[in-house]
């Protein structure tokens, strides 16, 4: 295996790893909502949140939205989202899931700057 296609497979892993975060965020988001408010509002505060999220991800989180925040900062916004639902989980009485998905979300962003840096992108979102 060359150096470029390791570089690409370690990308898309990334990828994949990074959408794998993004449905685990929702998961967790309801997770935490419904554990800790009583019915229903807990079921009602979970669908609330992640709507709240949706739409957050959607517009400014999702590679080809219009308002896309950018490199650097997309995946900090991204980490601290994830650290959050990690943190929900462990609050939430799942403690061992919410550790996985901080030791995870962290990786997978070092991996991202990473990445980056090793391509000599770092400086230029668009690459």
């Amino acid at each position: 295996m060359n150096k470029s296609t390791l570089d690409s497979s370690l990308t898309l892993a990334n990828n994949v790893i990074a959408f794998v975060l993004e449905v685990a965020l929702l998961v967790a988001a309801f997770f935490w909502a419904y554990k800790t408010f009583s019915a229903p509002t807990g079921l009602i505060t979970g669908l609330l949140l992640d709507i709240t999220i949706v739409v957050f991800w959607t517009f400014l989180m999702a590679p080809k939205s219009r308002f896309r925040i950018r490199w650097p900062a997309q995946p900090l916004v991204a980490l601290v989202l994830f650290l959050l639902a990690g943190l929900g989980l462990i609050l939430a009485q799942a403690g061992l899931l919410g550790i996985l998905m901080i030791i995870v979300a962290v990786a997978n962003a070092a991996l991202s700057y990473w990445l980056k840096w090793k391509n000599g992108t770092a400086s230029n979102p668009d690459k």
